[in-house]
């Protein structure tokens, strides 16, 4: 016995109409901005508006006021800073091997010196 087993067409086709889609308006409004603006969009554009306006000046004040080399940034990085504290470290780690020798050889030598006085001190 043989068994057929069913089979599904799809078909998809494209739909027939076009669909037009008309702007649908949302008007957010606000009454606790005093008056300033009835719609949040427009008063976050004017926001920003002032933003732009104040980076504009910025950029035309630093266009004016640059250094001969043509940059204009703050030197953050200071050679002769990082010499000094390099020179100031190394003189401490110098220091720090000449007091350890020193304090090995006194404490050396005053070892010998208390086993000579107690070696005269038996004999």
């Amino acid at each position: 016995m043989a068994s057929f087993l069913p089979s599904f067409h799809v078909s998809i086709k494209p739909p027939l109409r076009n669909y037009t889609r008309q702007a649908v308006h949302i008007r957010a409004q606000s009454f606790s901005n005093e008056g300033k603006s009835s719609n949040i969009v427009d008063a976050n554009l004017s926001v920003l508006r002032d933003k732009v306006e104040m980076l504009k000046t910025n950029e035309r004040l630093e266009r004016c006021c640059k250094c001969e080399s043509g940059w204009n940034y703050v030197r953050v990085y200071d050679y002769k800073l990082k010499r000094d504290r390099e020179i100031s470290q190394f003189f401490e780690f110098v220091g720090i091997i000449c007091g350890t020798l020193g304090f090995t050889c006194l404490s050396g030598i005053v070892c010998l010196c208390l086993v000579s006085f107690f070696v005269h001190l038996f004999q």
